[in-house]
């Protein structure tokens, strides 16, 4: 008989199989030093071609171990009625990343028919698992593929083969291997709910203040999913507890992906489903999109914790003020907003809901357009809000000899304001994903950096709305003010799918555009530690189909979206200068203040 093996891995693997009999004996055959790993494989010596069984030992002394043609052959016990951990061939010790995907892949036979039990698990308490599968063997040898991402962070995990519970029988292995698994954009599961969003957005035209605080609620949930399995990193609105019930046989850790579907599924049904959303085939979509390792009790825990999520962050916006519905007063004064294009004003309260991060809408309120500090008479005195004016005559109009072919490109790439379109939220969180897959992000730096976006671009909105309505001028907007300066005829170049001119229903200063872009590149810069990260940005506008624009920056994104309002001829440049730079600030604010690593 071998000699036993050192008190270390003794304490361990009493603690994997949850403190049983203390009497029997760890046992490990001592052999000639095993074969490194093959590069990026944790598991030392799963191929055993060089005759040797070291790492692997055994928990029972009755269970012999031995290499033949290169395969590791285990002559187990009789173990009827017992545990499956009672008899165990086990690796100890490497280290596992939480949010990590691994591929677990191992031949095995037997010499008759019986069932094994393989885990990937915590060498200490909670004696929870990352991948835990029971497979059919037979006489003749099969591969084995378990793909899994792992719940939690070990530096010392065990790989367990139980084969306890059985009679005595001849187990074969070979070409163990535990491997990490590079980053799939595709199985990503905040990358495809975010598109499942994003496609809400299209199929309702909705106004981008509700549709921000939405993506805000929807990525707070998943983010605080994400956070309960995991331990890593600090929730935006709860920690859900995370027990591990389960007998001795099984302690179940919740899946990462079942939490981050649930999370989302319930949050946007309760936001969505009322107005005809079915999310049913997404999660549907999104299971079929799990790892091949994650099993049912595994599933059925993550979807209480995502549950628990998104009841959480659903009840905290219950009372936010989204819902006022008080008309606006219009003003009704030279300088002052009235509707365009027929249609009432939209969202004139929503400054006055409460923020996701903010203290409140008017934290970063910015002066009045033009430096004025009076009403709408001082303004339209000053010699600035006239230049202002002629340039968007001049830039801006349906008709202008000025505007060049590319600054045509960049109002319609930039617009997005139609019902059918993912509107400018919707642009900047495919911007984030195109940079996020770009740069292989994982799991949870997906989940903190999507929401620190949902949660900027939502205050921001918020910021924006407060300047538009709840300062002493609403300004009309650009077609307004020239049609009183010089009677009809001027329209902007925005305009419908029809060609019909077009000037969202809102007060022109502050641009919700560039209020958005700035807070959207504010968390990006900090986020990524740069701004020098260029990429190829996309739009779903109908009148810049197929456009592709390359970026230098975040900053020079940001800068070109708030410029194209005035090309667009829908903005003064003070309401883009002034958008920047509160949305520089809400930005800079969330990601300080929220969802800190």
């Amino acid at each position: 008989m071998s000699p036993p093996i050192n008190t270390r891995h003794l304490r361990r693997l009493l603690g994997v199989v949850l403190a049983v009999a203390l009497a029997s004996t760890l046992t490990a055959l001592v052999r000639p030093t095993p074969a490194a790993a093959a590069p990026g494989d944790l598991i030392l010596n799963g191929t055993f071609d060089n005759g040797s069984t070291q790492p692997w030992w055994t928990r029972l002394a009755s269970t012999s171990t031995t290499v033949n043609a290169g395969q590791l052959r285990v002559r187990t016990s009789a173990t009827v009625g017992k545990p499956v951990w009672e008899d165990l061939v086990g690796h100890f010790e490497f280290g596992v990343t939480a949010a990590q995907p691994y591929r677990l892949q191992f031949d095995a036979a037997a010499d008759v028919s019986r069932s094994l039990r393989v885990s990937v698990s915590r060498a200490d308490t909670p004696f929870t698992s990352a991948v835990d599968q029971s497979v059919a063997l037979t006489p003749t040898m099969r591969r084995f593929t378990f793909d899994f991402t792992s719940p939690f962070g070990d530096p010392k995990a065990v790989l367990l083969f139980h084969l306890g519970g059985q009679a005595s029988s001849t187990v074969r292995f070979d070409n163990v291997s535990l491997s990490p698994l590079a980053v799939d954009p595709a199985t990503d599961p905040i990358l495809y709910w975010n598109g499942v969003l994003l496609r809400t957005y299209q199929a309702l035209d909705l106004p981008p203040t509700s549709s921000s605080r939405e993506a805000a609620i929807l990525h707070a949930a998943m983010h605080d999913a994400a956070v309960s399995v995991t331990g890593v990193g600090n929730p935006y609105r709860v920690r859900v507890p995370v027990s591990y019930p389960g007998t001795m046989d099984n302690v179940v850790a919740p899946s990462l992906h079942a939490a981050i579907d649930r999370a989302a599924y319930d949050v946007l049904t309760a936001l969505y489903g009322g107005q005809g959303q079915s999310y049913t085939q997404a999660l549907a979509g999104a299971v079929a999109l799990r790892p091949s390792g994650v099993n049912a009790a595994e599933a059925a825990r993550g979807d209480t914790v995502g549950a628990a999520a998104a009841a959480a962050n659903l009840q905290a916006r219950a009372n936010d003020g989204s819902g006022n519905n008080t008309p606006y007063q219009l003003d009704v004064v030279p300088g002052s907003w009235r509707p365009t294009n027929g249609k009432a004003a939209v969202s004139p309260n929503w400054g006055l809901v409460t923020p996701f991060a903010l203290t409140s809408g008017r934290q970063f309120r910015p002066g009045l357009p033009a430096g004025v500090t009076g009403g709408y008479a001082d303004l339209l005195g000053e010699q600035e809000y006239r230049d202002q004016v002629q340039e968007i005559r001049d830039y801006g109009g349906q008709t202008s000899s000025l505007r060049t072919p590319e600054q045509t490109q960049i109002a319609f790439f930039w617009a997005n304001d139609l019902g059918g379109t993912y509107k400018p939220p919707g642009q900047l969180f495919s911007h984030t994903r195109i940079v996020s897959e770009q740069r292989q992000l994982g799991i949870l730096a997906n989940a903190r950096l999507f929401g620190l976006v949902a949660l900027a671009l939502a205050d921001a909105a918020i910021a924006a709305w407060d300047a538009k309505y709840q300062t002493p001028i609403d300004l009309w907007r650009p077609v307004t003010a020239i049609e009183a300066m010089s009677g009809p005829g001027w329209q902007p170049l925005s305009q419908d799918r029809a060609g019909v001119p077009y000037t969202p229903a809102f007060p022109a200063y502050i641009s919700g555009h560039a209020t958005f872009a700035g807070a959207w590149s504010a968390v990006m810069k900090r986020f990524f530690g740069t701004d020098a990260i260029a990429f190829d940005a996309t739009t779903d506008d109908p009148h810049a189909q197929g456009v592709v624009r390359h970026m230098t920056g975040f900053d020079h994104a940001a800068e070109e979206n708030a410029l194209s309002r005035i090309y667009l001829g829908v903005h003064y440049r003070f309401d883009a200068d002034a958008g920047l730079a509160t949305g520089r600030s809400v930005g800079a604010y969330v990601y300080a203040n929220r969802l800190r690593p």
